[in-house]
């Protein structure tokens, strides 16, 4: 048995281990010291103490049985993993898009994200197959909540005549493949029909990016669970390019039509996954929480640092639209929220070298999306509960993840001081456990060093 003086060099040789070798197994453990985050009441408590067993939340309190104790400093704060709905893996160069398993993940996981919803894969098989590997305890990354192929014409493969039957088969397919949820993008108001019939039928959510013919008015009818980016329907007039009618939005003038949409979601229970932060990225604004506080540029290779500060010139063009748009965003989730919307967390940062969404990294940005909802006026404990149980419930996870409650996943990420009363402290995240297995912040993010992207114009 190991005392709690000894544990300090044990849980060094852990999880030195862990970042070496990725064949561990979840650690039976008591954490002790610092304070929890009760993400439910938006509160902290001095930590009364969170037994691990096989990777669950045994007890909370006094433990009643003897394991290795992982202490924590007084200015620690332990929260439930972080729940990323809309998280995306894929790099694109020069038209080419391919799937990163190296890079990426280890992103996500030292950031404090524990799961993420893959909202579309362009390279499914590839997604499905890393997170097998990542299950095995082959691969280090976040729990991965896997969506199979888009659903619409974002698929290069699909098919506008598809049959009800075709897309019962391709639901059926990726169900036994082990699919956790399904995204649409570009996809007809019948072939949605189908696709919510069908997944629906197994107890899987759907989610969509709208338009392309079909808003979230249909989409509501039809039994949507979530929608992404943007609340539609009756608040848009149909009349011209979305980004152009969202950003010429007026908070008094529209308010009728803003409401009505509003109002639809919220009579349905339908969440909105605001993915706000990507925009102003976009955009280029200069809010707070959109500068750097580490070096997220080493991550890259040398060649994909260069090309992102290259493509970085050429997107002016599109600034002052998207500007408007990430400003009505925060105006439109501020209204939404107060009324009762439900509101989850997503990212949204596909790495395209051709296409400069910003100079961000995935992992790092969840932090910015959390700070901007607060930017937006929502409260700092509302953030957090969006971030962790608003997320895993809207996902059907509510039972396993989101919060530190007996029975459900050991799932936390541990940071220096209280977010409650600054949300930047989220971004201090040092030690994250996913399913009882401890990990090094730093030590993981090492390994990711100088390796995302192409290394030249033709070696990728």
């Amino acid at each position: 048995m190991l005392t709690e003086n000894k544990f300090s060099k044990y849980l060094v040789l852990l999880v030195s281990m862990l970042i070496i070798s990725t064949a561990a197994q979840a650690q039976n453990l008591v954490i002790k010291g610092g304070w929890m985050v009760n993400v439910k009441e938006g509160i902290a408590i001095e930590n009364p103490g969170i037994t691990i067993v096989a990777g669950k939340i045994y007890e909370i309190g006094s433990p009643s049985m003897e394991f290795p104790v992982l202490r924590l400093e007084d200015q620690d704060y332990i929260l439930p993993g972080l729940i990323d709905l809309h998280s995306h893996y894929h790099v694109r160069y020069d038209g080419v898009t391919k799937t990163d398993t190296v890079v990426t993940p280890k992103l996500f996981l030292a950031n404090g994200v524990t799961t993420t919803f893959t909202a579309g894969d362009p390279n499914p098989e590839l997604i499905l197959e890393f997170k097998n590997k990542v299950n095995r305890h082959e691969a280090i990354g976040p729990r991965i909540l896997n969506s199979g192929p888009y659903f619409g014409t974002a698929n290069s493969e699909w098919n506008q005549d598809y049959t009800k039957e075709d897309i019962y088969n391709i639901v059926d397919e990726w169900v036994a493949k082990g699919a956790q949820g399904f995204k649409a993008k570009g996809i007809s108001y019948n072939h949605l029909k189908y696709l919510i019939e069908r997944a629906h039928s197994y107890g899987l959510t759907v989610t969509s990016h709208l338009g392309y013919g079909v808003d979230s008015k249909d989409a509501i009818e039809l039994g949507i669970d979530r929608v992404e980016h943007f609340l539609g329907g009756e608040m848009l007039l149909g009349e011209s390019n979305p980004y152009v009618e969202i950003a010429n939005l007026d908070m008094e003038r529209d308010s009728e039509r803003i409401d009505d949409a509003m109002d639809m979601f919220i009579e349905h229970g339908v969440y909105l996954n605001a993915t706000i932060g990507t925009y102003g990225g976009w955009s280029r604004t200069d809010d707070e929480a959109f500068e750097y506080w580490t070096d997220e540029y080493k991550y890259l290779t040398p060649f994909t640092a260069d090309s992102i500060k290259r493509t970085d010139t050429l997107q002016q063009n599109i600034q002052p639209t998207i500007a408007m748009v990430y400003e009505n965003k925060k105006l439109l989730l501020k209204k939404y929220f107060d009324k009762g919307g439900r509101v989850t967390l997503g990212t949204d940062r596909p790495f395209y070298l051709d296409l400069n969404l910003g100079n961000y990294m995935n992992g790092f940005f969840v932090h910015r999306e959390m700070e901007v909802m607060t930017e937006a006026g929502i409260s700092n404990a509302d953030v957090l509960k969006i971030a962790t149980l608003n997320s895993a419930e809207a996902i059907g996870w509510g039972d396993r993840i989101g919060s530190i409650e007996v029975s459900k996943l050991a799932d936390f990420m541990v940071i220096k001081g209280n977010p409650l009363d600054d949300i930047q402290n989220t971004r201090t995240v040092h030690t994250v456990i996913k399913g009882g297995i401890v990990f090094d912040s730093e030590e993981v993010l090492k390994q990711a060093e100088g390796k995302l992207g192409p290394v030249s114009e033709t070696e990728w």
